[in-house]
């Protein structure tokens, strides 16, 4: 009686057969040398799908919440060239922006000075009580604090409260 090694050789020859293949493929994951002859197929990339933009309102329990679109002043990181502008980039700039100032309406001279001053004693903004005037001339020469023409005519001129900085 002789038993028949057959299947099992059968089997045997499958199971190397397959084997090797999974040391092939994997040492080629792996960054191995792909077979002679055979380059490796990495698949591409799909881009995910494009989100959809938000909606610009929500609305829940009877509130609507809508987006708003504002436009914000350019943040000048210093102050333009003039007389003084060193001294007023050095104090100032330690706390805001220039656009902080260069926006600001038109104030006099003596709601400059109360602002520079409400700077240094509130704020503790670190200005010299020797800069306080070159400061304040700085601020009263910028272009947005030109006198306008009406001013100079003897008509009224906004004297409001002045800078909230």
């Amino acid at each position: 009686m002789s038993k028949s090694r057959t299947p099992l050789s059968t089997g045997m020859s499958i199971l190397l057969a397959g084997g090797l293949t999974s040391v092939i493929l994997i040492g080629a994951i792996a960054g191995g040398n792909a077979p002679r002859g055979r380059k490796m197929v990495v698949p591409p990339v799909v881009p995910a799908a494009p989100v959809a933009p938000p909606p610009s309102f929500v609305s829940a329990s009877g509130f609507t919440l809508t987006s708003a679109s504002i436009e914000l002043p350019d943040e000048a990181s210093s102050f333009p060239d003039g007389p003084g502008a060193d001294v007023v980039n050095a104090n100032c700039t330690s706390c805001h922006s220039a656009s902080m100032a260069l926006t600001q309406p038109r104030l006099t001279e003596a709601q400059w000075h109360s602002t520079v001053v409400k700077m240094r004693e509130t704020y503790g903004a670190p200005i010299a009580v020797g800069d306080i005037d070159a400061i304040v001339d700085y601020l009263r020469a910028m272009p947005s604090q030109a006198t306008p023409a009406g001013a100079a005519a003897g008509l009224a001129v906004n004297e409001g409260d002045g800078a909230t900085g």
